[in-house]
Protein backbone atom coordinates (compact mmCIF):
# COMPACT_ATOMS: atom_id res chain seq x y z
CA UNK A 1 0.00 0.00 0.00
CA UNK A 2 2.90 2.44 0.71
CA UNK A 3 4.09 1.76 -2.23
CA UNK A 4 1.73 2.67 -4.30
CA UNK A 5 1.09 5.53 -2.38
CA UNK A 6 4.69 6.76 -2.97
CA UNK A 7 4.01 6.08 -6.40
CA UNK A 8 1.16 7.79 -7.33
CA UNK A 9 2.50 10.98 -5.65
CA UNK A 10 5.69 10.43 -7.92
CA UNK A 11 3.86 10.38 -10.70
CA UNK A 12 1.41 13.43 -9.51
CA UNK A 13 4.90 15.79 -8.92
CA UNK A 14 5.76 14.98 -12.07
CA UNK A 15 2.42 15.76 -13.96
CA UNK A 16 2.53 18.89 -11.65
CA UNK A 17 5.95 20.00 -12.95
CA UNK A 18 5.16 19.54 -15.95
CA UNK A 19 2.26 21.72 -16.02
CA UNK A 20 3.63 24.10 -14.14
CA UNK A 21 7.10 24.10 -16.75
CA UNK A 22 4.46 24.11 -19.72
CA UNK A 23 2.49 27.08 -18.19
CA UNK A 24 5.09 29.34 -16.75
CA UNK A 25 8.07 28.93 -19.35
CA UNK A 26 8.50 31.74 -22.30
CA UNK A 27 9.71 29.87 -24.23
CA UNK A 28 7.32 26.99 -24.39
CA UNK A 29 4.28 29.51 -24.29
CA UNK A 30 5.85 31.24 -27.21
CA UNK A 31 5.80 27.41 -29.29
CA UNK A 32 2.47 27.07 -28.64
CA UNK A 33 1.60 30.56 -30.04
CA UNK A 34 3.60 29.35 -33.11
CA UNK A 35 2.40 26.11 -33.60
CA UNK A 36 -1.48 28.03 -33.47
CA UNK A 37 -0.19 30.26 -35.82
CA UNK A 38 0.84 26.88 -38.10
CA UNK A 39 -2.46 24.99 -37.45
CA UNK A 40 -4.17 28.09 -38.52
CA UNK A 41 -2.23 28.41 -42.04
CA UNK A 42 -0.17 31.13 -40.64
CA UNK A 43 3.22 29.69 -42.01
CA UNK A 44 5.31 33.74 -42.13
CA UNK A 45 4.01 34.14 -38.20
CA UNK A 46 4.85 30.67 -37.12
CA UNK A 47 8.14 30.42 -38.73
CA UNK A 48 9.33 33.56 -37.76
CA UNK A 49 7.98 33.16 -33.86
CA UNK A 50 9.22 29.75 -33.56
CA UNK A 51 13.16 30.58 -34.96
CA UNK A 52 12.92 33.46 -32.13
CA UNK A 53 12.47 31.09 -29.35
CA UNK A 54 14.31 28.82 -30.88
CA UNK A 55 17.71 30.79 -31.10
CA UNK A 56 16.96 31.91 -27.61
CA UNK A 57 16.19 28.00 -26.42
CA UNK A 58 17.91 26.00 -28.28
CA UNK A 59 16.63 22.70 -25.86
CA UNK A 60 12.55 23.71 -26.64
CA UNK A 61 12.04 20.94 -29.41
CA UNK A 62 8.77 22.03 -29.97
CA UNK A 63 9.68 25.24 -31.55
CA UNK A 64 12.40 23.29 -33.91
CA UNK A 65 9.38 21.25 -34.80
CA UNK A 66 7.25 24.08 -35.76
CA UNK A 67 10.23 26.13 -37.53
CA UNK A 68 11.04 23.20 -39.56
CA UNK A 69 7.21 22.65 -40.52
CA UNK A 70 6.73 25.98 -41.31
CA UNK A 71 9.69 26.48 -43.67
CA UNK A 72 8.58 23.30 -45.68
CA UNK A 73 4.98 24.43 -45.79
CA UNK A 74 6.60 28.11 -46.77
CA UNK A 75 8.24 26.44 -49.64
CA UNK A 76 4.58 24.53 -50.73
CA UNK A 77 2.90 27.89 -50.83
CA UNK A 78 5.40 29.63 -52.79
CA UNK A 79 5.15 26.59 -55.39
CA UNK A 80 1.76 26.92 -55.57
CA UNK A 81 1.88 30.32 -56.35
CA UNK A 82 4.23 30.24 -58.95
CA UNK A 83 2.88 26.88 -60.56
CA UNK A 84 -0.92 29.15 -60.62
CA UNK A 85 0.89 32.61 -62.42
CA UNK A 86 2.81 29.76 -64.77
CA UNK A 87 -0.43 28.42 -65.36
CA UNK A 88 -2.13 31.66 -66.08
CA UNK A 89 0.77 32.58 -68.79
CA UNK A 90 0.40 29.06 -70.14
CA UNK A 91 -3.42 29.38 -70.59
CA UNK A 92 -2.79 33.30 -72.42
CA UNK A 93 -0.24 31.54 -74.64
CA UNK A 94 -2.51 28.93 -76.18
CA UNK A 95 -5.71 31.20 -76.01
CA UNK A 96 -4.51 33.06 -79.59
CA UNK A 97 -5.94 31.94 -82.37
CA UNK A 98 -2.65 30.77 -83.85
CA UNK A 99 0.45 28.81 -81.48
CA UNK A 100 4.06 29.78 -83.01
CA UNK A 101 6.99 27.49 -82.47
CA UNK A 102 8.08 30.51 -80.20
CA UNK A 103 5.06 29.86 -78.28
CA UNK A 104 5.74 26.16 -77.66
CA UNK A 105 8.91 26.73 -76.97
CA UNK A 106 8.40 28.67 -73.84
CA UNK A 107 5.32 26.46 -72.99
CA UNK A 108 8.10 23.83 -72.92
CA UNK A 109 10.33 25.45 -70.38
CA UNK A 110 7.30 27.09 -67.91
CA UNK A 111 6.67 23.38 -68.22
CA UNK A 112 10.00 22.30 -67.37
CA UNK A 113 10.88 24.86 -64.75
CA UNK A 114 7.44 24.07 -62.76
CA UNK A 115 8.28 19.92 -62.70
CA UNK A 116 11.59 20.70 -61.41
CA UNK A 117 10.46 22.72 -58.56
CA UNK A 118 7.85 20.60 -57.77
CA UNK A 119 11.12 17.91 -57.41
CA UNK A 120 12.99 20.02 -55.54
CA UNK A 121 10.68 20.11 -52.49
CA UNK A 122 11.53 18.32 -50.14
CA UNK A 123 9.22 15.41 -48.37
CA UNK A 124 9.15 15.11 -44.97
CA UNK A 125 6.29 13.49 -42.67
CA UNK A 126 5.77 17.08 -41.13
CA UNK A 127 4.60 18.45 -44.59
CA UNK A 128 0.86 19.51 -44.55
CA UNK A 129 -0.97 17.33 -46.39
CA UNK A 130 -3.52 20.10 -47.78
CA UNK A 131 -0.70 21.46 -49.16
CA UNK A 132 1.38 18.95 -50.54
CA UNK A 133 -2.19 17.53 -52.38
CA UNK A 134 -2.51 21.33 -54.26
CA UNK A 135 1.29 20.40 -55.32
CA UNK A 136 0.67 17.63 -56.63
CA UNK A 137 -2.32 18.24 -58.58
CA UNK A 138 -0.91 21.73 -60.42
CA UNK A 139 2.43 19.83 -61.03
CA UNK A 140 0.47 16.49 -62.43
CA UNK A 141 -1.70 19.63 -64.51
CA UNK A 142 2.03 20.71 -65.86
CA UNK A 143 3.17 16.89 -66.69
CA UNK A 144 -0.02 16.46 -68.45
CA UNK A 145 0.60 19.62 -70.83
CA UNK A 146 4.12 18.73 -71.39
CA UNK A 147 3.40 14.87 -72.63
CA UNK A 148 0.35 16.17 -74.71
CA UNK A 149 2.52 18.79 -76.39
CA UNK A 150 5.96 17.16 -76.52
Amino acid sequence: MNKRFFYIFIIMIVTLGTTYFFMFDNSYKESLKARFYYTVGEYDKAYSLSKKVYLKNSYNTMALTIMTQSKIALSYEKYIKNAKKYLKEIQMISSSNKISQKDLIKIKLICEVAMGEYKSLKSSVLNNDTLCDKATKLYKKFEKIYNELF
